[in-house]
């Protein structure tokens, strides 16, 4: 799959399964997937941080917000 850059709403990790990260903290990390809207037909929420740190919990809408 090859999505381009503005398309991109989420990435998904490769071996977690249901851990996906937004834009903001998945942009740069090599080997995460680029989701598009369609991917992610249900949404989800951005699962970046830790159980020390505060998690970023960002919803992922299934649905591209206009520019």
């Amino acid at each position: 799959m090859s999505a381009r850059t503005d398309q991109i709403v989420a990435y998904q990790h490769p071996d977690l399964s249901g851990v996906l990260l937004c834009r903001e903290h998945g942009d740069g990390w090599a080997g995460l997937i680029p989701l598009t809207s369609g991917d992610i037909p249900h949404g989800g929420f951005c699962s970046w941080g830790s159980a020390d740190m505060h998690v970023c919990g960002r919803a992922l809408s299934a649905k591209r917000p206009p520019q």
